[in-house]
């Protein structure tokens, strides 16, 4: 998994030598492999994508690998220097007071 990850990510970047995928076992969840993924400053924007679309795309590659060798896998980015976090999926799933769903507007028209 972590050279599907590394040829993934390589492929899509702008520094493709600055590329570093760490692979490592989960303490507290057994039979959990976490890649993170370390990139450029300026390459963060292109692998996250906008809204997270490419980090989720990348993620579901990786998933759909894992599945087919029985094994489980968390693929994060590594934080930035300010020290937020960007491999992490409460940023992404975060919304806005106004932000609505699809559901939502459907069910607003019924």
């Amino acid at each position: 998994m972590k050279v599907l990850l590394e040829y993934i990510v390589k492929g899509i970047v702008n520094n493709p030598d600055e590329v570093e995928i760490t692979e490592k076992e989960s303490v507290d969840f057994p039979g959990l492999t976490i890649l993170n993924i370390k990139v450029s400053e300026q390459d963060k924007g292109v692998v996250i994508g906008r809204k997270g679309r490419t980090i989720n795309a990348i993620r579901d590659l990786i998933t759909i690998s894992a599945i087919r060798n029985d094994k489980r896998v968390r693929v994060l980015v590594d934080e930035d220097q300010n020290g937020g976090n960007s491999g992490a999926p409460k940023d992404m799933l975060e919304k806005s007071p106004d932000d609505t769903s699809n559901e939502d507007m459907l069910n607003d028209e019924i």
